[in-house]
């Protein structure tokens, strides 16, 4: 019988490559043949009892699942754990952050790093389809408040709410549950959390979260995201910061999303309608918050200003 079996082969594609020792067993393999197949190089050791397919390209999912197989226990978080979600702002580090329980000691690799934790609920957990187990949206952004600065937290926060992962409610009840002085992270979540009103609607982008706070800091009140403003043609816009009481929005012009003439031309359509109503529309783009944010700040500071001081 060949070692290299189909049945092998479409396990393998299966599994991102990745497969075990006893797996192999239940496939037919023989002891004698996995090492064959080791020594030929066409399988890879990877953690005990793991192996992967030289074959298939490896992948952050594989070797995620590779870790999963080599610990049940093992649940992947961090900026690995982010990727798996499709969370922005979590870089391309090979590093893989993986919470086990105290005394764990099954997963010993250059690209791992053990987070040691008894703590982990049933709530923190998600098993995917494939296998993977990752720290529920939560949970991670609790675990990525360690690593990650206040605006790049305050980002992902945004994104775990807009694309309703979780509620904010429930990254408040996250921050009661796991919050402890000494655990890393703590004061950063509770902190950055606890300066965004719950009834908020979630940015939509990382530019957005970056002008929010750069206002916020400057000393701008009465900011809201997503303010619906209803234009007497019919439609509605949503303005990505306004103040309401102002009649004062600001959206955030994307190259990407805006750069096309068929877009510019609706944009300052939905700017007219929008000052029929009385609204003032300021917009600003990204390569504004990307080049000059500290200027850009300063001329809706003083528009602010002069906003405040008009007859109401």
């Amino acid at each position: 019988m060949p070692a290299f079996t189909c049945a092998l082969a479409d396990h393998l594609h299966d599994h991102y490559g990745y497969t075990t020792t006893e797996r192999l067993r239940t496939l037919g393999l023989t002891d004698h043949q996995r090492e064959a197949l080791v020594a030929d190089g066409l399988l890879v050791p990877f953690l005990r009892g793991v192996y992967r397919a030289r074959s298939t390209p490896d992948s952050l999912e594989g070797r995620c699942l590779g870790i999963c197989l080599a610990d049940d226990r093992a649940v992947i978080t961090g900026r690995a754990g982010g990727r798996l979600w499709g969370v922005r702002r979590m870089g391309s580090s090979p590093l893989i952050e993986v919470r086990v329980p105290h005394f764990a000691n099954t997963l010993s690799h250059p690209d791992i790093v053990v987070r040691r934790c008894n703590l982990l609920e049933p709530v923190d957990v998600v098993e995917r389809a494939d296998g993977i187990r990752v720290v529920s949206p939560p949970r991670l952004a609790f675990d990525l408040a360690h690593p990650l600065d206040d605006i790049d937290l305050e980002s992902v926060i945004e994104q775990i709410i807009d694309h309703k992962w979780c509620t904010a409610q429930t990254l408040h009840d996250t921050a009661q549950r796991l919050y402890h002085p000494a655990r890393p992270g703590s004061a950063r979540f509770v902190r950055v959390l606890g300066r965004r009103p719950i009834w908020m609607k979630p940015a939509d982008s990382h530019l957005e979260v970056v002008l929010f706070d750069a206002l916020r800091r400057a000393g701008l009140k009465g900011m809201e995201r997503q303010v619906r403003i209803d234009l007497p043609g019919g439609w509605a816009i949503h303005a990505d910061i306004a103040v309401r009481a102002w009649k004062w929005a600001i959206p955030i012009d994307h190259v990407t999303w805006h750069g096309g003439r068929f877009d510019a031309q609706r944009d300052k359509e939905n700017d007219r309608q929008a000052a029929m109503i009385g609204w003032q529309v300021n917009r600003v783009t990204d390569d504004d918050i990307d080049g000059r944010l500290a200027q850009v700040v300063d001329e809706l500071m003083s528009i602010a200003a002069q906003l405040s001081a008009r007859p109401r």
